[in-house]
């Protein structure tokens, strides 16, 4: 790194890497809680920095300034990809079978099992019922196999609308179920 930086600079980027890149990985240790992934966000964050000053954008006069750009960029990067790998990492795909099942009855089944399942069914409909009504046709729309872009096109709303919607209304639904609060009727 400190090849990239120009010859007047090398001194003090050498001096810094070496009393801040210890604190920096820690730093990023506790967001990450991987040191692998905190040590590889930490070289963007010193190449980011180093970009910078190269191109004049970091006008940090003093050390203290220079530590404090380079923390906030390397918790940039963080987010930066915390962000891009949410929707893969939070968000679960449930097939819209497990839903039927789940939401119809079939007579295979003795009377207990059907008395059961009908309320389990009136169960899971007055929790979807309880939603506010934007969530309430998310849930819908996604438990009858709708994608992301249908159900975007039928909001008409944004993308990320939808997708936090559907997060809400699950978040919701799993609270109302953990909790007991619903009861058939």
């Amino acid at each position: 790194m400190a090849q990239q930086a120009s010859a007047g600079e090398r001194h003090l980027f050498e001096r810094l890497y070496a009393e801040h890149h210890a604190l920096l990985v820690r730093f990023l240790t506790r967001m990450t809680r991987c040191p692998q992934r905190a040590e590889d966000l930490a070289q963007v964050a010193w190449l980011k920095l180093l970009g910078a000053r190269s191109r004049g954008a970091c006008r940090c006069a003093d050390e203290a300034e220079i530590r404090a750009y380079l923390f906030r960029v390397a918790r940039n990067a963080f987010l930066d990809e915390y962000t891009r790998k949410h929707e893969a990492t939070r968000t679960r795909c449930v097939d819209p079978g497990l839903l039927d099942d789940l939401a119809t009855v079939t007579g295979e089944a003795g009377p207990d099992r059907l008395a059961e399942r009908q309320q389990v069914q009136a169960i899971v409909q007055e929790a979807v019922r309880k939603l506010p009504t934007e969530q309430r046709r998310v849930i819908r729309m996604w438990s009858n196999g709708a994608s992301i872009r249908e159900m975007t096109t039928a909001c008409r709303a944004p993308r990320d609308t939808v997708l936090s919607r559907k997060k809400y209304a699950v978040a919701r639904l799993r609270g109302f179920f953990a909790d007991g609060a619903l009861a058939p009727g």
